[in-house]
């Protein structure tokens, strides 16, 4: 039997991370994008391009599409968010991310694009790759190294010297050459006449019935063997953290942190419901920024405040339950609260399944507050950039 540590209450958090890991991988190549000097075509080149004559080697761009003429002859390109059409010469390599990359000329290096289709109909001297999109080798394209598309289709009615792997389908025409091997994930669409010199692999660890991850539903087979163990180390260093975390809070924002006992004790529905607005409006406000490529770091810097306001939450939501236990027995005591939300929580969220589900709760009931409670500040004129202080407990104070 084995066993999987499954950190109660870290799901959400793992989850907002890997997303803001996508957006920190996409950064420096838009930050370090700049764009071209000359902006007007070159003769023979469609307008609605750039042309690179005359231009460095790994050139980049943003937001628009690159022509190379049929004359011209460029080193490596870099595009975001723009197509690229090769009628003339790349020496090196062609990256493109959200656009479609076409070559009718030649590219003596390798071409890899992101969320956009490949199509070869002239000479690529390394390896295509292409991530959530198709890959097209026209009757007169040749490839001479390997084809790998995730998430896409790969069409060949041309000639690739290396393997053809694609976890989709694999589509080959009647005056398809392959020379190496064939390995599809989930179709193979083979034409009489295509000839393939290598072996034909149907690998479900490709395709979608392996989950993109390599995973096949036969090793699903096995999850009701699995028993998740909440780590108890790090249950015991999230609630040291919260319970820190907690009393500074309450020590610098003492106004503040009543206020929204006050707010979660009248309006406990609104407050639930104004969080789970808030995480699905967030995010999808932060996607929407991210997908312009220029904003990608305003996008990232949002990611990481929204990351930190919803750890944040849940620190205040556990201090909320515990504040409105304490208030059904007539305590009234903040410290007391925190301890006994913290650890309460805490406690709870080791229950499988169920303390996941208190975790998300306890969140969304933070976030809701808190939003809720600038909200009624902003009304009333209170911008709470002034805090009245926390009362002197040294003695003789008055």
């Amino acid at each position: 039997m084995r066993q999987t540590e499954f950190p109660a209450g870290a799901t959400r958090f793992v989850a907002l991370l890997c997303a803001l890991a996508v957006v920190a991988a996409l950064v420096p190549g838009a930050a370090a994008a700049v764009p071209f000097a000359n902006d007007a075509p070159a003769a023979g080149a469609p307008a609605t391009g750039q042309s690179l004559a005359g231009q460095s080697p790994a050139d980049q761009t943003i937001g628009s599409d690159v022509v190379v003429g049929p004359d011209e002859t460029v080193s490596d390109l870099e595009v975001v968010s723009g197509d690229v059409v090769v009628h003339g010469t790349v020496e090196g390599d062609v990256e493109a991310a959200a656009g479609s990359v076409r070559i009718t000329g030649e590219v003596t290096g390798d071409v890899e694009a992101a969320a956009g289709s490949v199509t070869v109909e002239g000479r690529v001297g390394g390896t295509v790759e292409a991530a959530a999109g198709s890959v097209d080798v026209g009757s007169d394209g040749v490839v001479a190294g390997d084809i790998e598309a995730a998430a896409g289709t790969v069409t060949v009615a041309g000639t690739v010297d290396g393997d053809v792997t694609g976890s989709d389908t694999v589509r080959l025409k009647e005056d398809a050459t392959v020379r190496g091997d064939v390995t599809y994930g989930e179709t193979l669409d083979r034409a009489e006449g295509a000839i393939v010199a290598g072996t034909v692999t149907h690998d479900e660890s490709l395709g979608f019935d392996g989950l993109q991850w390599g995973i096949t539903f036969g090793d699903l087979d096995d999850l009701g063997d699995l028993e998740f163990f909440p780590s108890p180390v790090v249950s015991l260093v999230t609630g040291l953290a919260a319970l820190v975390v907690g009393a500074l809070l309450l020590v610098v924002f003492p106004d503040f942190s009543g206020e929204m006992v006050e707010t979660v004790t009248d309006q406990p529905g609104r407050s639930a419901a104004t969080g789970l607005a808030t995480m699905i409006a967030v995010p999808a406000v932060l996607l929407a920024v991210a997908i312009t490529v220029i904003g990608l770091p305003l996008a990232f810097a949002g990611g990481a405040v929204f990351a930190l306001a919803t750890w944040l939450a849940l620190v205040y939501g556990e201090y909320l339950v515990g504040a409105r236990v304490l208030d059904a027995t007539d305590v009234d005591n903040r410290w007391a609260a925190l301890v006994v939300g913290v650890a309460g929580i805490e406690l709870l969220a080791q229950v499988p399944l169920f303390g996941e589900l208190l975790t998300f709760a306890v969140v969304l009931l933070g976030l809701g507050t808190g939003a809720l409670t600038i909200a009624a500040r902003r009304r009333g004129g209170d911008d709470g950039s002034a805090e009245t202080p926390p009362p002197d407990p040294s003695p003789g104070a008055v």
